[in-house]
């Protein structure tokens, strides 16, 4: 079912793309802010310290009906509920169980990485100094966003994102070789489940 309401000829880009990130540790969450500012993510960000909060935040947006955000950076190792059984949480959630999510960690972990990648997972990133690999990543996503959305004329399914690309079982490393040397394959098969106005 479309959404009425959808503006269809909006395109995503770094000025308007809404971000949530979800991370405890003050230290990395000023220097993603300040990557991104650098890189001229405009939009505000919104930012939970927990997975807890972030929770009692998608539930606020589902019953006010507001809009969510349209990618989800969020960290593993947080106090109350960590980002994975946040993300377990939320995937139990119809109205969230095709967000995008993008897995920010202090150490590259090929098991949790595999775990998470079935509850569909955009990227799984090791946090770096300059979050060069955040930007790329989130680079990625308003391409393949904006591509989807003129070829359906609409806008995109979110559950390919998770599901078609199966980044969360590869590293970043390995997905910019691949995509580097053309050699990146989407399954853009699924579609329109989650609509963000």
């Amino acid at each position: 079912m479309i959404d009425s309401t959808t503006n269809t000829s909006m395109k995503l880009s770094r000025k308007n793309l809404r971000i949530l990130l979800v991370d405890d540790d003050d230290n990395d969450v000023e220097l993603l802010k300040c990557a991104l500012s650098a890189a001229e993510f405009t939009h505000s960000i919104t930012h939970f310290r927990n997975g807890a909060i972030a929770l009692e935040y998608f539930k606020y947006t589902k019953a006010t009906g507001s809009l969510v955000p349209h990618i989800v950076l969020l960290d593993l190792n947080m106090p109350l509920i960590d980002g994975a059984r946040a993300l377990r949480r939320l995937r139990e959630t119809s109205s969230f169980r095709n967000l995008p999510v993008i897995i920010l960690t202090g150490i590259d972990d090929p098991a949790k990485r595999c775990e998470l990648a079935h509850l569909g997972i955009f990227r799984f990133l090791k946090k770096q100094a300059n979050c060069a690999n955040v930007i790329s990543a989130l680079d990625d996503f308003i391409g393949f966003y904006n591509n989807e959305a003129a070829s359906l004329a609409m806008q995109p399914d979110l559950a390919f994102w998770n599901r078609g690309m199966s980044p969360g079982l590869e590293s970043s490393t390995k997905i910019e070789e691949k995509r580097n040397h053309g050699k990146a394959k989407f399954d853009l098969s699924s579609r329109l489940r989650v609509h963000l106005r």
